[in-house]
């Protein structure tokens, strides 16, 4: 009795100084950014709420003073939620964007403890810390609302593997009513139970999936239909660019030019590859394992690369290293300390390259340049990182796998 006291203090204490340290270093993050310099929440609060006047976000708007149309908010019906509900707290004024800010961000950094609160549960204390200490990840973690669906789609993985399927399906739902990213977590979780031969698990957990989901969004599509579509709308007609893998590879290679029809084949080649991949494991994956491979594949040749989502691939690929042997772990951590800095680097690269074409023919230049090729080539090296580290995770699953059959 006395013995198992000890282990719940011991566990106790060690969560207390990984919330201590998360709320710490995302503190922190928010101090080196305070006024939320390149953010969208900053810039949505200036183009949707700044006059007051609190309008429905998935409305066209015209704010006070001004004759602009505003389009509806181009995000799913939760995100758009909270950026409205959170508008009611911030008083109009000439400082109101870094307050609107600061108040999403305070949220985001208890939402970013909470997230590295369920890694520790579900990977041990020593992964949480590489998530929550990644530079790349403090660095982008207030550019948007994404930590928001993240945390959900933590809880609905935490379920998944204690095999409370129906909460983890509302919980996998509200995650992707806020992000719409984890409905890629639909693949593995179609393969676990395929190959469990539990196909009417399967109907059953994406069938609460589904009716979750149209139930928090009907609401919306009641009050606005045009307005909730028009994230969709404007998913689909998006342009490729920015930082993406085609604006990297056009820059480096002129001649290049990619368009609608190479994205739909690189995003199908590549998820077919690791489908067969998670198909062709000796042993059933786990959505630990797998999920981050999803994620990689939906995002390497996404038709944009906002910088916040190397939040969703941290904290995936922190849960797939846990999983794989000693050993490998401890050699492919450094791959995983290397990508981060990587990402950091074509982060600062990115935005230092907006500032030094913006300000190139002003009387004050900036002082730390970064051309446009420069910033090119640093995201040829932080891509080709990526894959590689993706890569070396596969086959350490794939060795730990085959090791398993074998000893079982």
């Amino acid at each position: 009795m006395a013995s198992k006291t000890k282990k719940q203090n011991r566990q106790r204490e060690s969560s207390f100084s990984l919330i201590l340290i998360s709320l710490t270093v995302g503190i922190i993050s928010l101090l080196q950014n305070k006024y939320g310099q390149f953010s969208d929440i900053r810039g949505f609060y200036g183009m949707h709420f700044f006059d007051g006047q609190h309008l429905w976000p998935f409305s066209e708007k015209t704010l006070l003073g001004e004759t602009t149309v505003r389009h509806p908010v181009e995000y799913p019906a939760l995100t758009g939620l909270i950026m409205w509900l959170l508008s009611f707290f911030v008083s109009p004024s000439d400082t109101a964007i870094y307050s609107y800010y600061r108040l999403t961000a305070s949220l985001q950094i208890i939402l970013f403890t909470y997230s590295a609160y369920l890694i520790y549960k579900l990977a041990g204390k020593k992964y949480a810390f590489y998530f929550i200490l990644a530079p790349a990840v403090l660095y982008s973690l207030n550019r948007n609302w994404d930590i928001w669906a993240i945390a959900p789609m933590l809880v609905a993985i935490l379920l998944f593997e204690r095999k409370k399927y129906g909460l983890s399906a509302v919980l996998l739902a509200i995650s992707i009513a806020t992000k719409f990213f984890p409905i890629v977590l639909m693949l593995p979780i179609a393969i676990i139970f395929l190959r469990e031969k539990n196909l009417f698990a399967f109907i059953k957990y994406g069938a609460v999936t589904l009716v979750s989901w149209v139930l928090i969004n009907l609401p919306f599509a009641i009050v606005n239909l045009k307005g909730w579509a028009y994230f969709y709308e404007f998913s689909a007609k998006r342009g490729l660019g920015s930082a993406s893998f085609y604006e990297i590879t056009s820059i480096i290679f002129t001649s290049i030019k990619f368009n609608s029809i190479h994205f739909y084949i690189l995003n199908i080649t590549i998820f077919l590859i690791v489908t067969l991949f998670l198909i062709r494991l000796k042993q059933i994956p786990n959505l630990l394992e797998s999920s981050f491979f999803v994620m990689f594949a939906f995002i390497l040749f996404n038709k944009q690369y906002s910088m916040q989502y190397v939040i969703w691939l941290s904290a995936l690929a922190v849960l797939a290293i846990s999983q794989i042997s000693k050993r490998q772990r401890e050699s492919i951590i450094y791959i995983y300390i290397l990508w981060q800095a990587l990402e950091l680097a074509f982060q600062y690269a990115f935005f230092q390259n907006i500032l030094t074409n913006t300000y190139a023919k002003t009387e004050t230049p900036m002082t730390i340049q970064v051309s446009t090729n420069a910033y090119a080539y640093i995201g040829v090296v932080r891509y080709l990182v990526a894959v590689i580290f993706a890569l070396i995770l596969a086959k350490h699953l794939r060795s730990k796998n085959s090791i398993e059959i074998q000893q079982g």
